[in-house]
C-alpha cells in the first residue's frame, strides 16, 4: 500500500468513526424533555441479551405509533448524548423528541449493555436480532401494532426491506442504502474513494479491473483474502489498498459479514414491501449512489405506482453533514453538522404515514 492510500484509508476509517463519536461517548442514561426512556433487555433465540432503548412521549395515553431504527453498520452505540455533535445523533435526537412516536433501537451484540461480539457477528445473525425486535416491538402494550415503520440506516436501509417483505407495516423509510447488490456497491464505494481521492486516470481502468476480479472472488465466491493472495498474488494485493481492510475482516466485521450480505437480495425484498416506502439520499453521499436508491423507489412504485418516494437532500453526506461540494465532502473538510433538512422531510412523511395507519 503507498503511503497516499495508507493516508485516504485512514482518513475513511477516521470520517466514519467520527460519525457516532457522540455517541460513542455517550455512558450515561438519555434524557429528553417531556420524553419518558427506558432501558430494557431482548432476550434473543440463542439466549443472547441485547440491550434495548425506548422512547416515547410522556403525556401518551393511548397506543402510539412506532419506529424501529435500524443502524449503521459499525460496532458503535445506538445511545444519543445530551448535546451531539455528530449528525447520527443529532438526527435521532430530532425523530425522538418530534415523531410523536415510541422508537424502539437495539444495541448491537457486544455494544452498550448487550452480550455478545458485534465484531464477530454476520449479517445473517444481525439480521435475525433485528427481526425479533420487531416481533417484540409489536407485541407492546402502549404499541398500535398497525402503525410501525421501520427506519433503515446506512447498512440498516438493506436490513429493512428484508424485515418488511410481506410483513404487515405502516412504512418504511431509509437512508443511505440501495437496492443493488453488495458487491455493485462496493465496486461504485471503491470508485468513487480512487476517484475523490484522486487517484490518476491513467491508473483508474487497472485499479478498477482489479478489485472487480478481487470482489468477485471474495464476495460472490466466499473466498477469503489469504486464499485470493495465495491463488493470485496481483488479484490478492489489492485487498491491502481497499477501503477498511483488515487481516481478519472489513469495516469492523467479519468477512462472513460482508459475503452474506452479497448473498441477500434486497431488490427482491423490495419487490414484497407491501407498504408506503420513503428513499432518502444525500447529494454527496458518496457511501451510496443516486441510482442505487432511486432503484428502491422504481422496484416499489413497479408494483404499486405512487407508493414510493424518493428525496435528494442538497449537499449533504453519508452522516447528515452539509458540504460546499462532493470534494470536500469526501474530504471531511468545511462541512457543517446539519440534520434539519432531511429530519424535516422524514416527519412530514412520518406523520402523513400514521395518519394514514390510524
Amino acid at each position: 500500500m503507498t503511503c497516499k492510500s495508507k493516508a485516504l484509508s485512514a482518513l475513511i476509517i477516521a470520517a466514519v468513526s467520527l460519525a457516532h463519536a457522540d455517541s460513542m461517548a455517550a455512558d450515561s442514561r438519555e434524557s429528553h424533555p417531556d420524553i419518558d426512556t427506558s432501558y430494557g433487555t431482548l432476550t434473543v433465540r440463542d439466549g443472547t441479551k441485547l440491550q434495548t432503548i425506548v422512547t416515547k412521549p410522556a403525556a401518551a395515553t393511548r397506543r402510539l405509533p412506532a419506529i424501529l431504527f435500524v443502524q449503521w453498520l459499525s460496532c458503535d452505540t445506538i445511545a444519543i448524548s445530551d448535546n451531539p455533535r455528530d449528525g447520527w445523533s443529532a438526527m435521532l435526537k430530532n425523530v425522538v423528541r418530534r415523531s410523536n412516536a415510541l422508537v424502539w433501537r437495539t444495541e448491537k451484540r457486544g455494544v452498550g449493555q448487550s452480550e455478545g461480539s458485534c465484531a464477530t457477528m454476520d449479517y445473517d445473525t444481525e439480521l435475525a436480532d433485528h427481526r425479533e425486535a420487531l416481533e417484540q416491538l409489536r407485541s407492546r402494550d402502549d404499541v398500535d401494532s398497525n402503525r410501525i415503520v421501520i427506519f433503515g440506516g446506512s447498512i440498516g436501509g438493506t436490513y429493512a426491506p428484508l424485515l418488511a417483505a410481506d410483513e404487515r407495516v405502516a412504512g418504511v423509510m431509509i437512508w443511505g442504502a440501495g437496492a443493488t447488490t453488495w458487491a455493485e456497491r462496493m465496486m461504485k464505494f471503491e470508485r468513487n474513494a480512487l476517484e475523490l481521492g484522486g487517484a490518476p486516470a491513467s491508473q483508474l481502468a487497472r485499479e478498477m479491473t482489479l478489485r472487480l476480479q478481487f470482489l468477485e472472488r471474495y464476495l460472490v465466491r466466499g473466498e477469503t483474502p489469504a486464499q485470493i493472495m495465495k491463488a493470485d498474488p496481483d488479484v490478492g494485493a489489492v485487498w491491502s489498498r481497499i477501503v477498511g481492510t483488515s487481516a481478519d475482516g472489513q469495516y469492523g466485521r467479519p468477512f462472513a459479514f460482508h459475503q452474506q450480505a452479497q448473498k441477500a437480495d434486497w431488490a427482491g425484498a423490495w419487490s414484497k414491501v407491501n407498504a408506503p416506502v420513503l428513499a432518502l439520499y444525500g447529494e454527496y453521499d458518496w457511501f451510496e449512489s443516486h441510482d442505487a436508491t432511486t432503484l428502491i423507489t422504481r422496484i416499489v412504485n413497479a408494483k404499486s405506482p405512487g407508493r414510493g418516494t424518493f428525496a435528494e437532500i442538497p449537499r449533504m453526506n453519508h452522516h447528515f453533514a452539509q458540504f460546499p461540494s462532493a470534494t470536500a465532502a469526501f474530504a471531511e473538510k468545511e462541512g457543517q453538522v446539519n440534520p434539519e433538512p432531511a429530519v424535516s422531510v422524514m416527519l412530514a412523511w412520518l406523520a402523513k404515514i400514521f395518519s394514514r395507519a390510524s
